[in-house]
């Protein structure tokens, strides 16, 4: 016995007793009832959950209600303790609130007084369930969905979100199979996962420091380092002038210096071209010459001059020729001054020339501090560059190495899982068997095979399967079957407590027949291995299964004295209706 009874601090709630072997818990719905467990018109689904309440889970959503909140619920259990394992009466009792508290009394394993639930369920890990301290899966809690079963969705699963590694180490558990190898597959696939969650983060742009192109980074950090080596080099090489802001103003100055000389003197080489072309021009003609000359016109129109005009005329000669030789004189003395100055210009531009080539190479051979700095801050920029990319190089090439190490430990959690079943091929061949002989009972027409292999991706995988077509009755069968053989499994590994509780909505498919069937089943295997098979039922259902089976089944010696019903208020399990 597992289960003494369960009860309540509210006077109210129907108290269930338990026995040895099968527990039938029966609900009496009237014809004319449509409430169901909607309003736990019955209770019965809820008796289910309170157990597993008490034995460490979350509150179930009927919980929430207020009329609720000042309830707790306690177990009377037979739990093992010392190192025999003998047993020793316990109470187990947890408030609705607060949810994370209990409280055990009279168990040796732990003094009498309030615990952390954390810490109950530690408890019956180490001691009901014995799981190995060093594997975190499977949880207490997986174990004790189970044994305490509320989900019917798929036979393997616990809900329906349950991950298809943990399902794997679950069931290998109870088949005596090594915790530690099979979750292995659990490391691969949150790594699996991880990989695809990164990736397509840096797909959709969500990393966007991040990039999964290896050689694009590769050629931005090499040309990065090769820019970084050549500022590093130039750096090496600067001779750092604190004056060389001042060169530079010189040399600017010098230069300005050079050009208004240069236009200087390209202006005195115009104006002496000037004066050399206006020198030819002037001829220096002689009076003699004037006069023949005048002379020679006016014969040729038949005039004579008389002598007073040539005297005149020689007269305006000779100041014609004064005037021209003073201009002669003014331009060449203008000539030479400008001569001097062209002179004194390259003398001037030359010693500028010097000046300023001294200052050039000056400029040349030293650097101004700020340059020097503007380096100095572009190679503390181009390290941090070459850091981040080497970073993101690194980031990249772990990522993508991602495959390569799923790819590889895959193939040694496949090899480990493999090596493992034959290993264990011994002790696996009883619940194989033992599930085909309890499948060709309840379906003498049909074959029951338990299918137990390692997946491509490391996973154990354990298929339950009966012949025929995939219907829900089909499927609660293997339900059914799985859950047996586990616990079975469990028992005779150590590994389970003598417990197995069946929401009444696992035989809502089953045809009448074959339910009578599973109940015999039960009932014998209960009493064989020494286990509580508890389950819930409506009795008009129940009734139909008697009928139905011819009386192969008859539920009498294993219905428990409590009956729930729903004719009446406070016929339910808590004594009372609420939504």
């Amino acid at each position: 016995m597992f289960i003494i009874n369960l009860s309540s601090n509210d006077e109210r709630f129907k108290t269930v007793t338990f026995r040895d072997g099968l527990n039938l818990v029966v609900a009496n719905r009237t014809d004319t009832s449509d409430q169901g467990d909607s309003r736990n018109g019955t209770g019965k689904s809820s008796l289910v959950r309170i157990i597993k309440y008490l034995l460490g889970s979350g509150p179930p959503p009927e919980f929430r209600t207020p009329v609720l909140q000042d309830h707790e619920f306690r177990a009377r259990l037979n739990l093992p303790a010392g190192e025999d394992g003998s047993p020793e009466d316990v109470t187990v009792t947890r408030p609705v609130k607060p949810t994370t508290r209990a409280s055990l009394k009279g168990w040796s394993e732990h003094p009498d007084g309030e615990l952390q639930v954390d810490e109950w369920r530690e408890l019956m890990g180490r001691h009901i369930w014995h799981l190995p301290e060093d594997s975190s899966t499977p949880t207490v809690g997986q174990l004790w969905s189970q044994t305490v079963r509320t989900y019917f969705g798929a036979p393997t699963k616990i809900h329906n979100a349950e991950a298809g590694w943990e399902t794997g180490v679950r069931l290998g558990y109870f088949l005596g199979l090594d915790p530690t190898v099979l979750s292995r597959s659990g490391d691969l696939a949150i790594l699996a996962n991880q990989r695809d969650a990164i990736k397509k983060a840096v797909r959709d742009g969500v990393l966007n420091h991040l990039s999964l192109d290896e050689a694009g980074l590769r050629s931005r950090l090499a040309s990065s380092r090769r820019n970084r080596d050549k500022v590093e080099g130039d750096l090496r090489a600067f001779r750092v002038d604190e004056q060389y802001g001042e060169h530079q103003r010189r040399a600017d100055l010098l230069t300005s210096d050079i050009r208004t000389l240069n236009d200087e003197a390209l202006l005195i080489e115009r104006r002496l071209g000037e004066i050399a072309r206006t020198a030819e021009q002037e001829v220096d003609t002689s009076t003699d010459e004037l006069r023949a000359r005048l002379a020679r016109v006016y014969g040729e129109v038949n005039i004579v001059l008389p002598d007073l005009v040539l005297r005149r005329f020689e007269e305006v000669a000779a100041f014609h020729e004064s005037v021209i030789r003073n201009r002669q004189e003014f331009l060449r003395e203008e000539a030479e001054s400008l001569q001097r100055r062209m002179e004194a210009i390259t003398v001037e531009r030359t010693a500028l020339d010097t000046s300023r080539a001294e200052v050039m190479q000056l400029l040349q051979d030293t650097v101004a501090l700020d340059t020097f700095l503007d380096a100095q801050r572009s190679l503390t920029r181009l390290d941090a560059e070459i850091a981040d990319v080497e970073r993101r190089l690194q980031s990249a090439v772990s990522i993508n190495q991602i495959d390569d190490i799923l790819k590889l430990q895959t193939a040694e959690t496949v090899g480990a899982v493999r090596a493992e079943i034959t290993e264990r091929s011994d002790s696996l061949d009883r619940p194989i068997a033992l599930f085909n002989a309890l499948g060709t009972e309840i379906y003498s027409d049909r074959e029951a095979n338990l299918l137990i292999s390692p997946t491509p991706r490391g996973l154990l995988d354990v298929t339950p399967s009966v012949s025929g077509d995939a219907s829900d009755g089909i499927r609660s069968v293997e339900t059914y079957l799985l859950d047996m053989v586990c616990l079975i499994s469990g028992l005779e590994n150590n590994r389970a407590p003598g417990l197995l509780v069946h929401d009444s909505h696992i035989f809502d498919s089953i045809d009448h027949r074959q339910v009578a069937s599973c109940l015999s089943i039960g009932a014998r295997l209960a009493e064989e291995f020494g286990f509580q098979y508890i389950v819930t039922m409506n009795s008009d259902f129940l009734q139909s299964v008697v009928i139905e089976s011819a009386g192969t089944f008859d539920p009498t010696p294993y219905q428990l004295k409590v009956r729930l019903t729903d004719a009446s208020e406070d016929g339910g399990l808590f004594g009372f209706a609420f939504r």
